[in-house]
């Protein structure tokens, strides 16, 4: 037997969503804007080559791609994770590092951007800071948002 299938033209829009409500769950895009007028160097010869290493709740998130030789650089990467609570209780941490080919990738510096006591999540700046000294910033932006569940 020969099966043919032919569209109706209709949409399953809106098809069961009443009698089958989408459950959702809250995840968190946070997105590295920008590495921002970093002072510090590390290198000898030329700019550093920086990426940012990224925790919450001191807990590894990931890190940008190393940008060659730089001090300032827009990035737009985005690391996507979810926490057990309240995304606004997660406590960010940055650290600027810069790659090197030979040997052990060198520190730059770091910062912090607690959530919860920011009115705005959009275009922050983060101050990083070596041995106490300003080195610069970054530029980051939290999305907090719900997807569906299923």
């Amino acid at each position: 037997a020969v099966v043919s299938t032919q569209s109706t033209g209709k949409s399953r829009k809106g098809h069961g969503s009443a009698a089958h409500p989408v459950e959702t769950t809250t995840i968190v895009e946070l997105y590295i804007d920008s590495i921002n007028n970093i002072t510090r160097k590390t290198d000898v010869i030329g700019s550093i080559d920086p990426y940012v290493i990224v925790y919450a709740n001191d807990k590894l998130l990931g890190k940008t791609k190393p940008v060659n030789n730089t001090s300032s650089v827009v990035l737009n990467e985005l690391i996507t994770f979810k926490t057990k609570g309240d995304p606004k209780t997660a406590k960010l941490s940055f650290t600027l590092m810069d790659k090197d080919d030979i040997g052990d990738d060198d520190e730059v510096g770091s910062g912090s951007f607690n959530p919860a006591v920011e009115e705005s999540l959009t275009n922050q700046l983060v101050h990083l800071k070596y041995k106490g000294k300003d080195i610069g910033s970054i530029s980051i932006t939290m999305n907090i948002r719900d997807i569906p569940l299923i």
